[in-house]
């Protein structure tokens, strides 16, 4: 009888998160092992370095989310949104209940899942608002 295979561990170590917000996409490599907090520090720097005059939120009329400074990253927080049916993107989002200190493996995110986000004041009550624009199909 041949010996038994070791068994093998095919969770991901690094995942390829996609973020939207209005018509901006940006794709994010991450390890599960990541917190949230961990997740806004490169998705703030990330937006920053990529978006300096604003995040686009629509074409027509153009218009654009302020994107905080270095200095002012702890007033502002990132909240996540997931889909409401992963089958169809277009149904929209809802918001994603984690706290920083969970992890991407915690949440349950996998390779190549798509998360809308929405930049909410720290002072500000309630979940952000997930605006985000599709090309049109036609």
């Amino acid at each position: 009888m041949p010996p038994r295979a070791a068994p093998v561990d095919d969770s991901p170590t690094a995942l390829t998160l996609i973020l939207k917000h209005g018509t901006a996409t940006v794709f994010l490599f991450a390890s599960p092992s990541w917190t949230f907090s961990e997740l806004s520090s490169k998705l703030f720097a990330c937006i920053r370095d990529r978006f300096p005059d604003g995040l686009p939120t629509s074409k027509i009329p153009f218009k654009t989310t302020a994107v905080p400074t270095a200095e002012e990253e702890d007033a502002w927080r990132i909240v996540y949104g997931v889909q409401k049916d992963k089958e169809n993107v277009r149904k929209g989002f809802r918001e994603l209940r984690a706290e920083d200190t969970d992890t991407l493996r915690s949440k349950g995110l996998q390779d190549l899942t798509t998360m809308a986000f929405s930049l909410v004041r720290q002072d500000e009550l309630g979940a952000g608002h997930f605006e985000v624009v599709f090309p049109d199909q036609d």
